[in-house]
C-alpha cells in the first residue's frame, strides 16, 4: 500500500511563526531573529509527533516572480515589503531541512500552491492518501477523495479538513472555493474579485447558482438589482481573479516516484548542531538531546550517618507513549509568549542573579568544604547540549549536590556562604500561594556547581528540626552576605512567615535578566539556564507527580531538583552581575529594583480591606442592568438572539441591519471593540452591545471575583466569623483583606503589573469603577490616603523635550490642557470651551503614545483631515516636542534601544525595519518608552522613599497599593495630616526635574470616595 504523502506549505508556517513573535522576537546567541525558523520546526515536529508521515515534502514558493505576475502586474502589489529579518530565516530553514533529510521542493515561476496542487492531483489519480499541511484557504479547493487538508489549530496542534469540514467552515464545498474567491477576491494577494461583493453575498449567490459561470449565464435572474449591477460591472475582474486563483495542477515536478519522498526518520545528527548554534535548544532531540551524563551516587553511609541509595540520572525530556523524547518545551506561538518555569511557586519563575566583586571561595577552615565530603551526594544532570560559546568553564557542566540532614553540616554550609560573601538560596514549599504555603526545605549554593538541599519535611529521611534549620538561616540572613534568589519575592514571603525574615541585601536574577533585556521574554529559570548556560535542568513535573506536592518527593529526587535550582541561580548571578556592570545598569538594578522587593512583599501580605457584601449587592444591580440592556437590544433587533455569539451578532449587524463591515476574521467580519465603537455612531445596537460587554466584564472580572476573595478572607482559615468594622453612623460591616501580586518583570517600560487579582485595571473614570472602589475601605480606626502624581507623563515629556511653552504651563501651575487649547485655537485661556479643552487633552496625551490622525479623528468624532490639522497645529505650538520625537527616533535607530532618565534600556529591534507597519510601531515605542518608563521609575523611587520615611517616623501608616501613578496608604485617623505631609514631601522630591513634580492628596474611608 502506498504511503500517505504530506505536503507542507512552508512559507505559510514561516510567516505565521514570524508574526506570532513579532512583539517579542526569539533571538539566537548572536542577536539574529530566529522566530520564524523556531516556529516552523515546532509545527513540523508536531506533525511528525502527531502523524509520523511516511512520505513528506517541504514546498516553497519560487524565488522570483511567477506566471501570475505576468498575467496581472498588480498581483500581490499591495503587500508590504517582507521584513528582512523574515527573509533572512528562509535559507536557515532550508539548511536545517537539508540536515534533517527532509525533501524540499520548489519550481521557479510557480508558487508552492501550484506544486502542492500538482502533487495532490497526482495522488488523487493514483488513489494515494494526501494531506495538504497549510492554513491557506486557497488550497482547500483541492480537498476531495483521497486528498485532505491539515490546518494549524490551537498551539501546535492540527485540525483535519475533509469535504464536510470545508463546507462547515466556509459555507461552500471545495469545488466552490475557486468561485467564492473569484467573487470576493483576496486582499492579501491583491486579487480584485468583484468590487462590492462580500462574503455573505458570495455565499448566497453560490447557494442559488451552480458556480460563477452559471451566475453570469443567468445574470438577469440575480436579485437584488444592486448585486446584479455589481456583477455586471465586475465581470472582467471576476474572470481575471479566477485565472489568478486557479492552481496550476499539471506541472511536471520531475518526481518519477512519489515514494522517493519517503522519510522514515528525521536525521538529527547534524540538525542538532544547527539548533544549538541558533539557540533553539528545545528543538534538539535524538542522541543530542536526551542523554544524561551524571552518574549515580554510590550507596553507603553519609557523613551524618544517614544512607542514600543510588540515584538514577533524571530524564532530560518528558517521554511520549512510545518512549521517545518530547520536543516541545519552549515559548508558544499563538500571539503571546508562554512563560517557562511555572512551578511550585505558582507564578512564572524567572532568572536570578547576584552582584559582582564577591570574595573568592575560601579554603575550608577545618576539614572538608561542603560538596567535597562523603555525605550523600547527587550528580547534577548534564545539559542536553554543549554550553554556550564563550561561557566560563565554571558555569558549564553538571553539578554536585548534597542532601544535608544534620545541623552541624548545615552550620558548615552557612559558614561557607557567609565567608563567600554571597550565596544562592531557594526554598521549596507544599503549595502555590505564598501567603499560605508551608516550608518543605531549602537549598544553598555559594560556588557554581556545588549545592545542597536541606529538607525540613521528607517522606524517607530524618530531617533537621525546623526550628534548628531556621536558626541557621537567621544567622545567614543577618550576615552581610548577599542573598541571591530566583523570583526572590516568593522566598521572602515564605521565610518571613516561617520566622527567618530575609533582612539583608538581595539579588534576583529574574529581575536582572529583565533589566538587561525586558523584551526577551522567557525569564523562567529553566529558560534562562537553557538560553544562557546551555543547560537543561530537571523539570518540576519530573519529580512531583500531578496532584502531589514537594513534601512527598523522596530525598534523592528532591535534592537533585532543589539543589540544582540554587546552583543554576548562582551561575546566572555570576553571568548577569558582570553584564549589568558592563551595560551601566547595575545602579538601576541595585538601588531601584531590588529595594522594591521587600516593599512589594509587605504590600502583598498586608492587602487592602474589601467589603464583600457591598460588592455582592452591586453584582445584583449589574445583573438587573445587564438583563435590561439585553431586552433593549432584542427589542431593537426584533427577535431573540444570543448576543454573546459572534456568528449571530455578525448576522444581526452586517446582514439584518446592513452596517458596514470592517476587519475580517476566519469566522467572518470582526465584532471586536474597535469595530463596535465605529459602528456605534451609526446604529444604537452596537452601542448597547458595547455597554453590555463592559458591564458583563466588570461583573465577572472584578465584582464577583473580588467579592469571593474578600468573603473567603473574611471568614478566616477555619471559615469562622468575618472581621467587622463599625462605620461612623453605627452600621457594622464585614470585610476581608484582598491581596494582589505585583510583578516587576511584567512590562518592558518598567511599570509594575498587578495580578491575581489585577487591581490596576479597575476603570477610573466610569461610575461603575467608582462603585467597585467604594468596597475598598480602611480598617477600623484608620483612613485611606491617596497620593497621585499630577500628569506625570506630560511633566516628563516637558522635561525631556525642553519645550519652553510646555514647561511654562507646568511651572505656572495652570491647567495645561486649557493652555494648550488656548494656543492651538487662539482663544483666551479663561474662555476655552469644554470641547476645545477635550481636544487639547486628547492630543497632549496622544502624542506620548504616537496617536495617528486616524485614531484622533475616531476619538474626537472629526474628519481625518481636521484631526491632522490639530496635530500639525500642536507641533507648531510645541515645536520642542516634535524635535524631541524626531531626535529620539533617530537615536534609537542608531543605538537600537530607548532609555529612561535613569538609564533603563528597552531594545527595539524593529526600529530599522523596512516594513512600514513594523517600523511605525517601533517608532511609537521608542518615543513612549523614555516618557512612560521614566514616569514608572519615578513612581518606584517614590515608593522606596515613602516606605523608608513612614517606617522611620510613622510606622503606624503603611503602603497598601500602587496603581500606576497613585499610591494608596492606610493610616490611623489621628495621623492623617502628618502622614499626608510626609508622603507629599517624599513623592515630590523623588527626582529633580526641570519642572516640579506635583502630588494630589485625598483621604477617605473608602477608595471610591476619593476619585
Amino acid at each position: 500500500m502506498s504511503r500517505p504523502l504530506y505536503l507542507v506549505d512552508s512559507y505559510a508556517f514561516i510567516y505565521r511563526s514570524y508574526f506570532a513573535f513579532v512583539n517579542r522576537p526569539l533571538r539566537n546567541p548572536s542577536g539574529a531573529n530566529v522566530s520564524a525558523a523556531f516556529g516552523y520546526f515546532r509545527f513540523l515536529f508536531a506533525l511528525f509527533d502527531e502523524r509520523n508521515p511516511g512520505a513528506v515534502a517541504a514546498v516553497f514558493d519560487s524565488k522570483g516572480k511567477t506566471f501570475r505576475h505576468d498575467m496581472y502586474c498588480e498581483y500581490k502589489a499591495t503587500r508590504q515589503k517582507t521584513p528582512e529579518e523574515l527573509i533572512a530565516q528562509v535559507p536557515l530553514v532550508e539548511e536545517i531541512l537539508g540536515a534533517l533529510g527532509m525533501p524540499v521542493l520548489r519550481m521557479e515561476g510557480y508558487e508552492a500552491d501550484d506544486v502542492i496542487a500538482s502533487l495532490a492531483r497526482r495522488c488523487a489519480r493514483e488513489g494515494r492518501e494526501c494531506w495538504i499541511v497549510s492554513g491557506d484557504k486557497d488550497l482547500l479547493q483541492l480537498v476531495g477523495g483521497s486528498v485532505k487538508a491539515l490546518r494549524p489549530g490551537e498551539g501546535f496542534a492540527y485540525r483535519s479538513f475533509g469535504v464536510d469540514e470545508v463546507k462547515a467552515e466556509w459555507g461552500v464545498g471545495p469545488e466552490r472555493i475557486l468561485d467564492y474567491l473569484s467573487l470576493t477576491g483576496d486582499a492579501s494577494d491583491n486579487v480584485p474579485g468583484v468590487p462590492g461583493i462580500g462574503d455573505k453575498t458570495a455565499l448566497k449567490l453560490l447557494l442559488e447558482y451552480e458556480g460563477i459561470d452559471d451566475i453570469y449565464a443567468r445574470l438577469d435572474s440575480v436579485k437584488p438589482d444592486g448585486v446584479k449591477r455589481k456583477l455586471e460591472a465586475g465581470h472582467e475582474s471576476a474572470m481575471l481573479s479566477r485565472k489568478l486563483i486557479t492552481l496550476a495542477d499539471d506541472l511536471d515536478t520531475g518526481i518519477a516516484d512519489l515514494d522517493s519522498l519517503a522519510v522514515d526518520k528525521l536525521d538529527f545528527t547534524e540538525a542538532n548542531g544547527l539548533f544549538l548554534r541558533e539557540g533553539m535548544k528545545s528543538l534538539v532531540r535524538g542522541s543530542g538531546s536526551g542523554a544524561v551524563a551524571g552518574s549515580a551516587a554510590p550507596s553507603g553511609p553519609s557523613r551524618n550517618g544517614t544512607s542514600t541509595a543510588p540515584i538514577s540520572a533524571a530524564r532530560v525530556k518528558a517521554k511520549r507513549d512510545d518512549g521517545s523524547p518530547s520536543l516541545f518545551e519552549a515559548p508558544g506561538i499563538d500571539g503571546e509568549t508562554i512563560q517557562e518555569g511555572t512551578g511550585l511557586r505558582g507564578q512564572s519563575l524567572q532568572g536570578r542573579n547576584g552582584s559582582p566583586g564577591e570574595a573568592e571561595t575560601p579554603e575550608s577552615p577545618a576539614g572538608d568544604a561542603p560538596g567535597d565530603t562523603g555525605s550523600a551526594s547527587v550528580s547534577g544532570r548534564s545539559q542536553a547540549a554543549s554550553p554556550r560559546a564563550g561561557l566560563d568553564a565554571e558555569l558549564a557542566g553538571a553539578g554536585r549536590y548534597e542532601a544535608v540532614t544534620d545541623r552541624a553540616r548545615l552550620a558548615a554550609w552557612v559558614d561557607f556562604c557567609i565567608a563567600a560573601g554571597a550565596c544562592a538560596f531557594d526554598c521549596e514549599t507544599d503549595a502555590l500561594d505564598e501567603l499560605s504555603a508551608e516550608l518543605v526545605g531549602f537549598s544553598l549554593c555559594y560556588v557554581p556547581k556545588e549545592a545542597c538541599y536541606v529538607p525540613v519535611r521528607s517522606p524517607d529521611t530524618p530531617c533537621i528540626p525546623v526550628d534548628e534549620a531556621l536558626a541557621e538561616l537567621r544567622r545567614l540572613f543577618a550576615s552581610p552576605a548577599l542573598i541571591i534568589g530566583h523570583n526572590i519575592k516568593y522566598d521572602h514571603h515564605i521565610m518571613r512567615r516561617s520566622g527567618a525574615p530575609m533582612t539583608g541585601r538581595l539579588f534576583d536574577t529574574m529581575i536582572a535578566a529583565w533589566v538587561l533585556d525586558a523584551e526577551s521574554g522567557g525569564f523562567g529559570l529553566e529558560a534562562l539556564a537553557e538560553n544562557r548556560l546551555g543547560y537543561t535542568g530537571v523539570k518540576f513535573a519530573e519529580v512531583v507527580p500531578k496532584g502531589s506536592t514537594f513534601a512527598a518527593v523522596p530525598i534523592a529526587d528532591a535534592t537533585r531538583y532543589a539543589a540544582e535550582d540554587a546552583d543554576l541561580t548562582m551561575r546566572l548571578y555570576r553571568l548577569f552581575s558582570a553584564e549589568l556592570e558592563a551595560a551601566g545598569l547595575e545602579r538601576l538594578f541595585s538601588t531601584l529594583e531590588m529595594p522594591l522587593v521587600p516593599i512589594l512583599a509587605a504590600m502583598e501580605e498586608r492587602g487592602i480591606a474589601v467589603r464583600p457584601d457591598e460588592l455582592k449587592a452591586y453584582g445584583i444591580e449589574l445583573e438587573t442592568e445587564l438583563e435590561r440592556i439585553r431586552g433593549e437590544i432584542v427589542a431593537l433587533v426584533g427577535h431573540e438572539f444570543n448576543i454573546a455569539s459572534t456568528k449571530q451578532l455578525q448576522d444581526v449587524l452586517f446582514i439584518e441591519r446592513k452596517l458596514p463591515a470592517g476587519k475580517k476574521t476566519k469566522t467572518g467580519y470582526s465584532t471586536d471593540i474597535s469595530v463596535l465603537e465605529e459602528l456605534a455612531a451609526l446604529d444604537p445596537v452596537p452601542a448597547k452591545i458595547l455597554r453590555h460587554r463592559m458591564l458583563a466584564k466588570l461583573k465577572s472580572t472584578y465584582v464577583d471575583t473580588l467579592a469571593e476573595l474578600a468573603e473567603k478572607e473574611a471568614a478566616g482559615p477555619a471559615g469562622g466569623e468575618a472581621e467587622r468594622a463599625s462605620l461612623p453612623h453605627g452600621e457594622e460591616v464585614r470585610y476581608g483583606r484582598v491581596h494582589t501580586h505585583y510583578l516587576q518583570t511584567g512590562a518592558a517600560t518598567g511599570r509594575l503589573a498587578s495580578r491575581d487579582p489585577n487591581l490596576q485595571n479597575i476603570p477610573i473614570r466610569e461610575e461603575e469603577g467608582r462603585r467597585i472602589r467604594e468596597a475598598f475601605v480602611a480598617a477600623p480606626g484608620k483612613l485611606l490616603v491617596s497620593a497621585d502624581y499630577s500628569q506625570i507623563e506630560l511633566v516628563v515629556m516637558a522635561h525631556l523635550s525642553g519645550d519652553p511653552g510646555l514647561r511654562a504651563a507646568f511651572r505656572e501651575g495652570v491647567d495645561v490642557h486649557r493652555r494648550t487649547a488656548s494656543l492651538l485655537f487662539n482663544i483666551p485661556e479663561d474662555q476655552v470651551p469644554a470641547d476645545r479643552r477635550r481636544i487639547a487633552k486628547t492630543i497632549n496625551f496622544g502624542v506620548i503614545y504616537g496617536m495617528s490622525a486616524f485614531r484622533l479623528a475616531r476619538d474626537l468624532g472629526v474628519s481625518r483631515t481636521e484631526a491632522q490639522s490639530f496635530i500639525d497645529a500642536y507641533f507648531r505650538t510645541y515645536s520642542g516636542v516634535l524635535d524631541f520625537i524626531q531626535s529620539t527616533i533617530a537615536e534609537t535607530e542608531r543605538s537600537g534601544y530607548a532609555t529612561t532618565i535613569l538609564g533603563r534600556r528597552r531594545l527595539i529591534t524593529a526600529i530599522n525595519s523596512r516594513n512600514k507597519t513594523e517600523k511605525s510601531g517601533a517608532e511609537r515605542i521608542a518615543v513612549n518608552t523614555p516618557i512612560q518608563g521614566s514616569a514608572a521609575d519615578i513612581v518606584k523611587l517614590a515608593m522606596i522613599r515613602v516606605d523608608r520615611a513612614i517606617r522611620e517616623s510613622r510606622p503606624e501608616a503603611s503602603l497598601l497599593l500602587q496603581v500606576h501613578d497613585e499610591l494608596i496608604l492606610e493610616t490611623p485617623e489621628g495621623l492623617v495630616e502628618e502622614t499626608s505631609a510626609i508622603v507629599r514631601r517624599e513623592m515630590e522630591n523623588a527626582m529633580k526635574l526641570d519642572i516640579p513634580l506635583r502630588v494630589g492628596i485625598e483621604t477617605a474611608r473608602s477608595w471610591g470616595e476619593m476619585h
